[in-house]
């Protein structure tokens, strides 16, 4: 797939090698560690969350890990220009290193099975959409949830209850979206 046939919004799903990404798929039980969303096609431009610095914009020809291309199943349920303005709106945030413990735990409980065991509940129910978010940190999974549920309009995890944990497995398990195609590279993430 050619940058070209890349659309504006488009999600990418990403397999990461390194040790947090193996530790977020053993998690999830999932093949996605990372998840990045296509600001601009035309340019090849993509906006993601990562630990060394924050909210960020690259090219897609500068990105070094294998993904997936998910793209939203009914484009008439969604605002792209929303979305795209909101990750826009974001770029520079921090890293929101306190959500993804946050969310490591919640995993971690699940994955023991303490969660329902206990009746335990790790986490809040979705925010309402209020419009864009002031002074936020995020991480890849929260920044692509906000930015379509937020500048988009569409709740792309419904079946997630609390969307501030939202994880890249819950993002590509969506009812709402479709893969489109693949991309493999063998550089380490």
């Amino acid at each position: 797939m050619e940058k070209n046939e890349l659309q504006n919004g488009d999600i990418l799903l990403c397999t990461g090698t390194d040790l947090i990404a193996r530790l977020i798929r053993w998690g999830t039980g999932s093949d996605y560690s990372h998840v990045a969303v296509v600001a601009s096609a035309k340019l090849g431009l993509i906006i993601e969350a990562v630990p060394k610095g924050g909210v960020r914009a690259i090219h897609i020809d500068n990105y070094k890990t294998s993904y997936v291309i998910f793209r939203v199943l009914d484009p008439s349920k969604v605002n792209i220009i929303g979305v795209v303005g909101y990750l826009l709106q974001m770029l520079a945030r921090a890293y929101d290193f306190k959500s993804v413990i946050k969310l490591g735990w919640k995993m971690f409980l699940r994955k023991i099975r303490l969660i329902k065991l206990l009746g335990l509940k790790v986490s809040g129910q979705k925010q309402s959409a209020n419009g864009l978010q002031k002074q936020e940190d995020y991480f890849c999974s929260e920044l692509c949830y906000k930015a379509f549920y937020f500048g988009g309009g569409l709740d792309i995890v419904p079946n997630v209850e609390d969307g501030e944990t939202t994880s890249p497995a819950d993002i590509a398990n969506s009812p709402l979206i479709k893969r489109v195609h693949s991309i493999d590279r063998l550089v380490k993430f």
